[in-house]
Parts: C-alpha cells; structure tokens; sequence
C-alpha cells in the first residue's frame, strides 16, 4: 500500500523523532519552504568586489544598513571589522567613507532628519564616538563645546596721542584702533584741555588711528585722555561664555564664562576668542551675555536688526559687540545649553518622536573641561584650553597636526631625546568652574584614555594620573610604554586613577596630568585623545536611555533628556523597536514600553514593564515585522504584538539552547517581510560569531496571532493526538556564517536580504552577499541541503493502513521532484542515528514525470533523507510516496 507525504512542515526537535507526527522534519538544513513543498534554499551571490583592508587582507562585514539621502537616493551602508566604514555611493561599488574607527565592532544605526545616525559597539556596550553622515560629512555625534571662554572682554576705551582742533574740525590719533564708523558718536575724555571733552557725531574716519568731529571753539592742540565709541552698554557687571555651532547646526555646551563691569553707554572688545583649527566642523562661534547684573544668558544673531553674536570668521581672535539690556533680553536663550552633556559611546540608536534615543552608553563625568580636545587649543596651536600648561615641563606638547585625530583636536606630546618629562599639563581634579565637585570622597575612580604613538618612538612613558602636591599623592593611573602603542590605530587603556584606599576627602591643590617621562625619543612622541573619568563601581549606564531635545538631536540635556529603565534591576538596556507609536525598550531578561506625552521632557514619560522574562541579549536581537516584533532571547525567541510576548520557537528548543551565550552580544534578528521569513544568525557551539541562520518561515499564516498559535506540531482537544498542518510556522537552520544582515532597498524599488560575511575578523573575505533563487551555490560552494521526513508510520496511520507497530517492508520509492544534479537519498531505520545509503536520482527541471527507485528497507519504522550537496545542483520536492506492507517474512523479530 502506498502512505504518501504531500505535506513537508519545518524542523522539529523538542520531540523524539519516532514520536513526530506526519508532516514535520526531525532534521533539516539549507532548505526553504514553499506552498506544498520544499527546495534548497537561497543561495549566496557576492554583490560587490571583496572589501581590502589596508594591511592587504579581507575583513568580515559587521554591519549593513540602507541609508536614506536627503535627495532621497539609497546608499548601502558597510562597517567591516577593520573599523573602516564602506558606502554605495555608485551603484554596483563601495566606495570608502570613514577609516580609524576601532576594529572589530558592529554598529546599530537610526535614519532621521536626512542623516545617518550610527552607534558602534561589540554588541552590547558602545566602544566608540557616536558618529553621523549626511552622504558628504562623517561626524561626531554631540562634542564638547569651547574648553575655555574667551581671554578678556571690556569696554572699548581707547587711549588718546594727540587732539588737535582748526576751523572747528577736531582731529584725534589715538593709541590703537577704535572700531569707529562715520555714523557712530564717540565720548572725549580726560583730555588735558577739557574742552575738547564732550560727547559727538563722528565727522570723518581718516584711517584706522584717526577720526575727527566738528566742535566750534578756538584752535587747540592737546593730548591724553581717552575715546570710547558710544554704545547701548548698560552699566554694571556682564557676563561672557562661547557656543560652538556645527555644521548640522548643533550648538554646543558654553564655555566657562568670563564677566566684566561695564561703564556703561559703549561698546565692548571681546578678546581671546576659543580657536577652532583642529576642529573642522565648526562653522560659527556664538558669544552668548547677560544682563547688568544678571546671570541668565542670552544671544541674539543679528536678524531683523538684533545685534550681532554670530562670530562667522573662524579666524577671528578678537569681536566687537554692542546691544542693550533690552535688545539682549529679547533675545534667545542660552541657560538650557549650559545643561547639555556630550554623548559617549553608545550601543544602539533609534528615533521616536522627532528625537534620537541612545542606549548601552559607557560611563563618564561630563564636568571636566576639554578631555577630548575637541574643545579647541590656545594661541598658537599647544595649549589645551581648559588645561594649565607646566611652567617647567610643559615643551613638547602642542595639537597633534598629523590628522590622525578620533574626531576633531587630539594633544600630541613630542620628544627630544634630552629632556625627561614632557608636555605636562593639569587641570584640577578638585571642582568644575561652578563648583560642582569632579570627584568625590570614598570613591574610587577610573579613566579610559586613546593613546596612539606618532614617529618612531622606542622609548618613554604617557601618563594620566592625579597629583596633589600638598599631601605627596601621585597615582599611578594609566601609564602606558612605548612598547605597548603603535602608529597604525589607536589603543585604549583603562586603569584605576585613585589610590586603591579611595580618597577620605580630596585635597585641595589635588589635579589631573598628562605628560611623558622616560625621555620620549626625539621627534616621535604619543597622540592623546578621549580622557574619560568615570566611578569604578559603574562603568556603564546599564539602565539609562539618552534623549535629545525634540529636533535637535545632537543636544542630551543632563537633567531631563533620559530615562531609566528599571534602575539598579541587574540588568541592561539592549535593543529598542518602534510599534504603533509607542517605544520600547528591551533588556537582558525583560521589556518596557513608554511614549511622548506630549507635554514633558522624557526624563518625565512614563515607563511600563511588559515582560519580566523576555528580553535578549544583543543589540540586534530584535526586529519588527508587519506591525509586530521579534525577540531573541537566552530561552528562545518570542513575537510581540502589543500583548503578551509569545514564545514561537519551543519546537527548536534543544537546537536553540546549543547557542554560545558567551556570544549571544553578536546574535541578530532580521524579518524578511517580502519572503516571510525571521532570519536569526546566532553562534552555536563553540563560535564566537554567528555561523548559523535559524530561519523561521511564516508563509501562508496571515498575523501575528497565527504565527504565534500555528507551531510546527498541535494538539488535538477533541482527539488528545499530537498533528501537523500546512498552514504553520516552519523552522530550518542555514549553514551561513553571517556577522550581519539588512534588507537593502535596491534602486529597482525591491529590497533584497544581504548578508556581510563573518567569521573572527582574521577569517573574513570581505564580501557582501545577496540571497537568490536563483543562484544554486553560495558564492561557487555547494550547498548541502537536505530534508527528513519524520519515521513512517504514525500510528494512527498504522491503525488506519492496517500494517500494525511491527516490521515493514518498505519495497518502493515514488516522488515528484525536480532540479540538478544527483538526489542523495538515505533511509533512516527506527533510529535517526542509523542512516543506510540509497541509490541517488538525476534530477531535472522541469521534471518530467514522477522518480521511481526500489528500496526493500526493512524495519519498525523509517525516515528518508533526500538532499543535494554539489556545487549547482540543488532540489525540490513537493510529493513523497513509500510503498510498504507488513513484513512478509518476519511480521516481528520475535527477540532482540
């Protein structure tokens, strides 16, 4: 009799494999699911020419995104795991967008306001600056703002040479510039001849050291005194602070402020303006005032007749300013800048509500002045502003010019070959410019510092450590030998900074040092970038989301531009996903969800808990389907649809626990809309990066709710049997090593599953791949692709067949199958771990008619495998017919 199988469900192994009902596989692999059949799955093509490194060898592709222009053209996006960031910007070649970022992360990135906003990480904390590209920059995401205010400001009151009065035209030479125009008054005074003193209209600008002004009265010469343009001055105290604005129009946190008492009724002389050479972002500087005897600060940008704060002139050291009180007042504010803090690294972004969310941020202090050096260097190019130069030791530092900067300014400490210690410089360790203490007592606190060398330095030690002359205290900090830096890439090194005892409280004179001893070698020295100081106890802010201001996403305010994600609950912020408008966050073990209220800061929305057990441990681990989610996690994977999460893999359950969770930072979620399939790539075994792809195909099943409650194997209520259907979820894994995947919109409007390849870093190809139907090899490999039935016969079969639970005879295959190559076929006797070879098929397409092989298997029970696994050949079967009948000789063995 003949016990046809025309239903070929997905992979099953949370059960015995004797015990599978009809329909479902015990083992399969590399196989793809069709509408009443199976075939070989996808294979790989290479889309672009392999990715070179720039030591000659081939990376992995960690990291795939589309990125959306603002001219709306589609750029694929490529992180390798070199550090360099890779663009399409011509379709068919990856062009090189960025290099020097730190080898060997992958990167989560968020499209907003027509720029790419990326977060570079191992998976689960940041380990780089946040960075940004709009198809032509690629920078920072948030910086420090100027290290120091400006060098002075005050009134203009300029000395006078010599006064001299004929024919009632009175002309002045003074001691230096005035800044005077033909329509401005000018206020005489302290002239010896006081008759010259008064206020007037200018009359003439004769050059720069001369002017003159009608006055009727009697030839005279005299000399001293001053001239002072008139201005809108009000008299009394006056702030000062410097704003930075980036080219995205990002302004920056203040400057400590400088004051000044004003006389009032002139103008003002802003000298010393913060340099901005190293920084080649910045395109404007805002001087920012207060009122006479106010602290609130305002600016106003010369629009519509305001007065002018906008220092365009990048060059500019010095700027003029004149407002009143009033004009100022009516200005803009710029308290709210004072909050904001700079980014550190950060896993993952998303955008929601018109704002960037940052999690998985590694801890720092935000009060310490110009520990990037990005906030600019003194007269010059070598003093850090911020920073105190040594008055014995300071020689040999300066701004690294070499360009090989993280972002923005680094400080370079060059050797002699004479001189021990080089390029000291401090700032104190004890409080901020308000007071705020940096560090405090009975803590202990570590730095993170970027170190590169720069020449051939063979000698010489870079130190960051605290100092405090008065009590003896020298930390040892982070101290670095040449041996251990290199001039091809920068190296991060973290280290105590405190005593190991903590401070009982900190000493007054007590600060923070970077220099070089050991007599660096002559004309080679260290670059330094990215001081970070942070509470040992807490090197990362495991619960706490950032949140810019809403439209401006570069500005995180430190007091209301977060949120904390179940505090202190030993766990981390993960992923986030966007659903129905509403954001939500997943951790290690749990997930929560909030949403703009409409009226408050995020620091004030509020937060709900969905699940205290589901949550996954990477920053991939989740994607969104069609108005549902998916959620990877140590106990399996879950779909979420705004209720409940509910578990969709506990058929694959014993396949899902041989994950490496060691490595479960490097696990991601992809769902193919288009093709209907969850793709997971996870580490099984023994690897460190994903060399599986679990796929679940959903094909045939409508929603949410019928993935979740169509598993591969039901229950009968009314029966109390176990049985398969067609319309299920459908489970099997892909032997492809993947560290990353994206649906990358393609310019004929399709967007296609790409895959970067992986492996470690030292086994890479550099290779991009698509999946296609049409290609039958993964990129000239073969692909073994195989599928198992379950064992013939079920027992209701049995019974319905009427062959009893004893020896069969199997005597005869028919299946419709088509494709190339040879079908290997092996039958499985009572026990998967049996296999017996079976003559393979040829395979054609299309198939001609039914294949047909005489088997004579004899046993309890039997599972056939079929499968190809040659470079091009591949298969699909949609119709499988065994004849068997009870055993004609042996019905039971009748021992064992």
């Amino acid at each position: 009799m003949d016990a046809p199988l025309d239903l070929f469900g997905g992979l099953v192994t949370d059960m015995a494999a004797a015990d599978l009902p009809q329909g479902v596989s015990p083992d399969c692999q590399d196989m793809a699911f069709i509408l009443g059949g199976v075939k070989t799955r996808p294979g790989l093509v290479s889309v672009f020419s392999p990715i070179v490194s720039g030591g000659g060898g081939n990376p992995t592709v960690n990291y795939l995104k589309t990125y959306a222009q603002p001219n709306l053209a589609r750029t694929l996006l490529a992180l390798d795991s070199t550090g360099t960031l890779w663009g399409e910007t011509t379709p068919g070649v990856l062009a090189q967008i960025a290099t020097g970022m730190v080898a060997n992360l992958t990167a989560n990135s968020a499209s907003l306001f027509g720029r790419e906003y990326i977060a570079l990480s191992d998976g689960s904390f940041g380990l780089d600056v946040p960075r940004q590209y709009d198809g032509t920059n690629f920078d920072r995401v948030s910086q420090c703002g100027p290290g120091a205010g400006v060098t002075s400001v005050s009134d203009i009151i300029i000395g006078i040479t010599a006064i001299s009065r004929t024919s009632n035209v009175v002309t002045v030479t003074t001691t230096a510039p005035t800044g005077l125009v033909a329509t401005d008054h000018v206020t005489i005074a302290g002239v010896t001849d006081t008759s010259f003193n008064g206020a007037f209209p200018i009359a003439s600008i004769i050059d720069s050291l001369h002017f003159t002004y009608a006055q009727t009265a009697a030839n005279a010469a005299s000399s001293g005194g001053t001239a002072a343009p008139i201005g809108s001055l009000s008299a009394g105290v006056h702030q000062c602070a410097v704003i930075f604005v980036t080219r995205q129009g990002y302004l920056t946190r203040p400057s400590a402020p400088v004051s000044w008492t004003s006389a009032g009724n002139c103008r003002a002389l802003v000298t010393g303006l913060p340099s901005v050479g190293t920084l080649s972002n910045i395109v404007a500087r805002i001087l920012a005032f207060t009122g006479a005897g106010g602290d609130n600060f305002f600016y106003t940008t010369g629009l519509e007749g305001a007065p002018q704060m906008q220092v365009l002139d990048n060059t500019a050291l010095n700027f003029t300013v004149d407002f009143s009180d009033t004009a100022l007042l009516a200005g803009i504010s710029a308290d709210p800048l004072f909050q904001l803090v700079e980014l550190g690294e950060c896993s993952g972004v998303i955008g929601y509500a018109d704002r960037l969310f940052w999690w998985g941020e590694r801890n720092k202090q935000n009060n310490w002045d110009n520990l990037t050096f990005d906030g600019g260097f003194g007269t010059g190019a070598l003093v850090p502003l911020g920073w105190t130069p040594d008055a014995t030791y300071f020689a040999g530092g300066f701004a690294d010019s070499t360009g090989k900067a993280i972002w923005g300014g680094a400080y370079s400490i060059l050797g002699d070959g004479v001189t021990a210690t080089r390029g000291l410089i401090t700032q104190s360790a004890v409080t901020d410019y308000n007071g705020a203490p940096r560090l405090l007592a009975n803590t202990l606190y570590s730095a993170r510092v970027r170190v590169r060398m720069t020449g051939a330095l063979t000698q010489g030690t870079l130190h960051v450590h605290l100092f405090s002359a008065s009590t003896g205290v020298s930390t040892t900090g982070v101290a670095v030998p040449a041996a251990q830096v290199t001039t091809a890439a920068w190296t991060e090194f973290i280290a105590p900074i405190t005593p190991t005892f903590a401070f009982v409280t900190i000493p007054s004179d007590l600060v923070l040092r970077v220099y070089a001893d050991g007599t660096p070698t002559s004309g080679a020295g260290f670059l330094v970038e990215n001081i970070e100081i942070f509470a040992s106890a807490e090197p990362y802010n495991t619960s706490l989301v950032r949140a810019s201001l809403a439209e401006d996403p570069e500005s995180y305010n430190g007091v209301s531009g977060f949120l904390n994600i179940s505090e202190n609950d030993g766990q981390s912020v993960r992923a986030a996903f966007l659903l129905r408008e509403r954001l939500y966050f997943v951790k290690d073990r749990s997930c929560y969800v909030t949403n703009d209220d409409g009226v408050n800061e995020p620091a004030s929305w509020t937060i709900n808990e969905i699940s205290r057990t589901v949550g996954t441990p990477s920053v991939a681990g989740v994607d969104t389907g069609e108005d549902w989610a998916v959620i990877a996690g140590r106990a399996g994977v879950y779909l979420f649809d705004g209720g409940e999460p509910v578990k969709i893999s506990q058929e694959i359950q014993p396949l899902w626990d041989q994950i490496n969770w060691a490595a479960g930072n490097t696990l991601w979620v992809r769902v193919d809309t288009r093709n209907k399939r969850i793709l997971i790539g996870v580490p099984l075994g023994a690897a460190t990066s994903p060399n599986r792809i679990l796929v679940l195909d959903y094909r045939g099943l409508s929603n949410a709710g019928e993935i979740a409650a169509l598993g591969s194997v039901l229950f009968s209520t009314l029966s109390g049997k176990l049985y398969a259907v067609g319309r299920s979820r459908k489970w099997c894994p892909w032997k492809i090593t993947a560290n990353s995947c994206t649906l990358a919109e393609r310019s004929d409007g399709t967007s296609q599953v790409f895959l970067g390849n992986g492996g470690v870093s030292s086994a890479g190809n550099g290779k991009i791949y698509q999946l296609s139907d049409t290609q039958f090899s993964d990129d000239g490999a073969a692909i073994n692709s195989y599928y198992t039935t379950y064992f013939f016969l079920s027992n209701d079969l049995e019974q319905s067949y009427q062959v009893r639970s004893h020896r069969k005879l199997f005597a005869y295959l028919a299946m419709y199958a088509e494709g190339a190559g040879n079908l290997n076929l092996s039958a499985f006797v009572d026990n998967e771990a049996y296999p017996a070879a079976l003559v393979p098929l040829p395979l054609s397409s299309p198939a001609a008619k039914d294949l047909e092989l005489p088997i004579n298997v004899l046993g309890e029970r039997v599972a056939f495998q079929l499968g190809t696994n040659s470079p091009g050949a591949w298969f699909k079967l949609e119709r499988f017919v065994p004849s068997l009948l009870p055993d004609p000789w042996a019905p039971v063995r009748g021992g064992n």
